[in-house]
């Protein structure tokens, strides 16, 4: 990881609240400075739009150009040939709402507090409003930073940022498995988003809702369209604008649109899209060699879903392909930065695992592409870019690296995306999961340009050690950890331990020997 004295300092500032005050930094990158940056996007002083599509649970395999899965995504296909494709990109959490909060803050899940996802727990079992779990309103977002700037902001789709409050909202997702997932986001914590057409989480979507700029939070639009068509038929209207009824036209604009699918439950998809699949199954369609399929799974959940799953990524690309068409044609394309991720990927039976939250290539490996005709030359890059990252970089393409605040965790790789050199590259990702109230225990790890190392700490016993060699073991069927203690000793040392350190985690790498005065604690 190669933390530097800068990094640590920066490390510290985080966790102050006098850190939240607008200073230039960079991350654990080389910092550019502004006009560096600006140079090499060639923005001449314009303020450029920012376009975000993202969809939920779609993993990184699924891109067609990937050659993995069998997926038909001409146009995420033709997108990545104009743009620069990150492909070892992750998702450090691999679940929505500490993703989403990783995004947003350019922090790591300790630092900001969204540790897990926001929902109500149950009669014995915890959840995120037993530890406020929630986007606190004093984060400094780059949603916010943006707005200060004069953008016009817009947000459309899933939030999953916010913690239900009684009473719930009559909803789909409230209750569900004992918990409340869905509600609305009040004004004031929309983080600079003017224009709001959204929800909590919600997941029939084939019937959606929403609130926006005008619904009360008991008078949601209940809407009767495949969420992805919807919601590109709305940014659509942002895009166009007509009469000024959607932003300011006098001004830049962002707009956010955060699909849901294919994220489960995965029959909620219109049946066009799998008639494109006509004559397949699900075990014709998923041949990893490392998918159970002999493995009882929840209701709804699992490798028997595939196709659906593949059904709905075809949706997703032909929605997604639906937006950016229509940008171009409104000729906004060389004023426009456009960025194509998803929160984290669905590992569908791979080792046995149903969807995401794990260290495995499925659940982490998510897409990530950054297009800008005329500012951005087309390629692929293998930088080990991850989700906090994404913040900086955003703000430092755009000419804004000044206004990055001290808080952010995550690298500014503008000049990586921009010109593919000049910043320090990462050495490692850090991969973590917390169960809620236990921040001191659950999985650490990191994942390497070869290896995937992740570590169990649970109450009262031996840490348990995960290694995988990704390079001889691509589909991370085999733990090699128990014959390669030296090496999982190395990449904790050299690896996991300055990613602590950075990001303030209480918890512990090694057991804590009695007399062992070297043990990180």
């Amino acid at each position: 990881m190669s933390l530097t004295r800068r990094n640590l300092l920066k490390g510290i500032a985080a966790s102050s609240a006098a850190a939240a005050t607008v200073a230039a930094t960079g991350g654990l990158s080389t910092s550019l400075a502004a006009d560096q940056v600006a140079a090499a996007a060639g923005l001449n002083g314009k303020k450029p739009n920012l376009l975000i599509i993202f969809p939920d649970e779609m993993r990184a395999q699924a891109q067609g150009f990937m050659g993995q899965d069998p997926s038909m995504t001409p146009h995420l296909n033709k997108f990545a040939s104009q743009g620069v494709v990150l492909r070892q990109a992750v998702s450090n959490y691999p679940l929505c709402t500490p993703f989403r909060g990783m995004l947003m803050t350019g922090q790591y899940p300790y630092r900001n507090g969204l540790q897990g996802n926001s929902h109500t727990g149950t009669a014995g079992n915890f959840g995120g409003r037993d530890f406020g779990i929630e986007l606190k309103k004093s984060a400094v977002t780059w949603s916010d930073i943006l707005k200060k700037q004069g953008y016009s902001m817009g947000y459309i789709g899933k939030w999953h940022l916010d913690v239900p409050e009684e009473p719930f909202i009559t909803s789909y997702n409230n209750p569900m498995e004992g918990r409340h997932w869905n509600d609305w986001t009040a004004p004031d914590r929309r983080h600079g988003f003017d224009f709001w057409y959204s929800y909590g989480t919600y997941d029939l979507h084939m019937t959606p809702m929403y609130w926006t700029n005008d619904t009360p939070r008991d008078k949601p639009l209940k809407i009767n369209q495949w969420s992805p068509e919807h919601e590109a038929d709305i940014a659509i209207k942002y895009l166009r604008n007509e009469n000024g009824k959607y932003r300011d036209n006098s001004k830049p604009f962002t707009l956010v649109v955060s699909m849901n699918p294919p994220h489960s439950p995965y029959d909620q998809v219109p049946q066009k899209y799998l008639d494109r699949y006509k004559g397949e199954t699900s075990e014709s369609l998923n041949t990893r060699p490392n998918v159970h399929w002999d493995k009882e799974y929840q209701e709804g959940y699992g490798p028997k879903y595939f196709k659906e799953y593949m059904a709905m990524v075809n949706g997703v690309d032909e929605q997604f392909g639906r937006i950016v068409d229509e940008l171009d044609r409104l000729n906004l394309a060389e004023d426009t930065l456009v960025v194509f991720f998803s929160d984290h990927g669905c590992c569908m039976g791979s080792n046995g695992h149903p969807t995401k939250n794990v260290h495995y290539e499925e659940s982490m490996r998510v897409p990530m592409i950054f297009r800008w005709p005329g500012k951005l030359a087309p390629r692929h890059d293998d930088i080990l870019f991850s989700a906090p990252d994404i913040y900086p970089t955003l703000l430092g393409l755009m000419g804004l690296e000044s206004l990055i605040p001290d808080t952010v965790e995550g690298s500014n790789f503008a000049k990586t995306v921009a010109t593919g050199k000049g910043d320090t590259r990462p050495t490692s990702q850090f991969y973590t999961f917390m169960p809620y109230g236990g921040q001191s225990y659950g999985k650490r790890g990191v994942r390497t340009e070869r290896y995937t190392l992740s570590i169990d700490r649970k109450i009262g016993k031996p840490l348990n050690y995960v290694l995988h060699d990704n390079k001889q073991d691509p589909y991370q069927m085999v733990n090699i950890a128990e014959g390669n203690m030296a090496l999982v000793n190395q990449l904790i040392e050299e690896e996991l331990i300055p990613w602590l350190e950075h990001t303030g985690d209480p918890w512990r790498a090694t057991e804590v020997p009695a007399n062992s005065a070297k043990a990180y604690t």
